[in-house]
């Protein structure tokens, strides 16, 4: 198909135009919104539209969407997207996945009508306009993976209808504001993979809201703040990578619909919590409606879904979480052993504890998690046999026990053949023919154990040293010791000496 371009001449009492995926290239010409006058909504999606905008560009009072999306639009966002802001009914402005660049022009500032702006994947710059808390009917704002910086501007709290709230992938610094807590009906916080540091404060408890919470990637210090309890409606919780520390809190997995819950990547110490396992219906297995996983997609993604309501002159918003339901407490500092209740939620399909410094057995449980897709347990200090119901997991794609204490011989089923490397670097670990007598005796007896006897340790990898090599060895080391005994003139003289005989 040949390039097609927008003409300038429409019907002038057109209402809505859809143009969206198709093959038009080129560039938006000026007079295409004057010949329009009567337009409500512009759908230019998903083509190849390209070259700057012209800073002339501007579009009637009428029109309510203006969707210009997935093109390959360069230059500077037009000043002045509408003609006259106050009078303007514009209700969406999708600029994203374009290669936009330059400053958020603070004209949109002004479009006070806005329920839904997106600036997402293009390459703006500079700060927040401070005086986006003017939207004060702004519903969704996504200025997520572009180079803007400077911090989070406590304005954002004007914009008090908020439900989502996405600006991740920037270069934003500073602390999280506490004046957030005005956002009371935001349900979803993506803030990931900018340089955000300082603790979170309490007062976002308020934002009772909150189902989808993203911190990862940032800076973000001090322990797990009381303030992520009161948000009673996650669904799914991501602070890794940051430096979090101190003890993981005993309502960790409290949250009665949550999904996903990754920790990873920060300096937690202590225990992993033994309780709160079975409040979430979804991580048991069941659960319905929105707490419910649409698929179990790994890295978790996020849709935000757009319509309009012409008659209504209203946004509709909703959002779409694909992520598997999972568990991810790997790279912190944990001790002591698995908790069985972790291992007993029928409904994980992920979970990860690598890297820490987590002891005792892998609880048998484990093997009933028959929807297991993912698990790690490798880089710890798990001692014991590998059970036996790993093996039979149906589900299981990905598999790594490495790095541990483990030992003894492994099932006999052929379950754990399509995971090689699985279990390196447990030296203790035998199978087939090769599993000799001591890899079959209780543990305190097992190879590597520091809790046998003096000859205990003398075995390498086909067994124990033969009894006759340890008395070969040892008459060789007497007569040795004798030769050079009877060499030395005064131990001869000592040795040889007459007896003196006392009556």
């Amino acid at each position: 198909m040949g390039n097609i371009q927008l003409p300038c001449s429409l019907p002038r009492s057109l209402l809505d135009l859809d143009l969206s995926r198709n093959a038009l290239s080129g560039a938006v010409p000026t007079c295409f919104p004057a010949s329009l006058p009567a337009l409500r909504a512009l759908n230019l999606s998903a083509n190849a539209l390209r070259f700057p905008l012209s800073p002339r560009l501007s579009f009637p009072a009428s029109l309510a969407a203006l969707d210009l999306s997935r093109n390959a639009l360069t230059g500077a966002v037009p000043p002045r997207v509408v003609a006259d802001p106050d009078a303007s009914g514009l209700l969406l402005l999708d600029l994203s996945h374009n290669r936009f660049s330059g400053e958020i022009p603070v004209g949109i500032t002004a479009i006070r009508s806005l329920q839904g702006l997106f600036l997402a994947d293009n390459q703006l710059s500079g700060e927040i306009p401070t005086g986006i808390g003017n939207l004060t009917y702004l519903q969704s704002l996504d200025l997520s993976r572009n180079r803007l910086s400077g911090v989070v501007p406590a304005g954002l709290a004007g914009c008090f209808q908020l439900l989502y709230l996405r600006l991740g992938g920037n270069h934003l610094s500073g602390a999280l504001r506490p004046e957030l807590d005005a956002l009371d009906s935001l349900k979803v916080l993506d803030l990931s993979n900018n340089r955000i540091s300082g603790e979170i404060p309490l007062p976002l408890a308020g934002c009772r809201s909150l189902e989808v919470v993203n911190l990862s990637g940032n800076k973000i210090t001090g322990e797990l703040s009381g303030a992520v309890a009161k948000w009673q409606s996650l669904r799914f919780l991501s602070l890794a990578g940051n430096q979090l520390s101190g003890q993981l809190p005993d309502w960790m997995f409290s949250f009665p619909t949550l999904q996903w819950i990754d920790l990873s990547g920060n300096r937690f110490v202590g225990f992993i919590p033994d309780g709160g396992f079975n409040v979430s219906a979804v991580l048991n297995g069941g659960g319905s409606g929105q707490g419910s996983p649409s698929e179990a997609v790994l890295p978790p993604q996020l849709f935000v879904s757009v319509s309009m309501d012409m008659a209504g002159r209203q946004l509709e918003l909703g959002y779409d979480l694909q992520a598997a339901t999972g568990i991810d407490l790997a790279q912190n500092e944990l001790r002591g052993e698995i908790p069985d209740g972790l291992v007993a939620m029928k409904g994980l399909q992920y979970l990860n504890l690598s890297c820490n410094y987590l002891d005792g057995q892998i609880p048998s449980e484990l093997g009933g998690l028959g929807k297991l897709r993912t698990l790690d347990f490798s880089h710890n200090e798990l001692s014991g046999v590998v059970p036996p119901g790993i093996a039979a997991m149906t589900e299981l794609e990905v598999l790594n026990l490495s790095y541990n204490s483990l030992s003894g011989p492994l099932p006999t089923t052929d379950g754990l053949r399509k995971f090689p490397g699985a279990l390196a670097g447990n030296p203790g670990i035998c199978s087939g023919e090769g599993c000799s007598a001591y890899s079959r005796m209780p543990e305190g007896k097992m190879a590597g154990s520091n809790r046998h006897g003096w000859l205990g340790g003398w075995h390498g990898e086909n067994g124990w040293v033969s009894l006759g090599a340890f008395c070969i060895s040892t008459m060789t080391s007497f007569y040795v010791s004798l030769a050079t005994l009877l060499c030395s003139p005064k131990a001869r003289n000592f040795v040889f000496r007459p007896a003196r005989m006392e009556y």
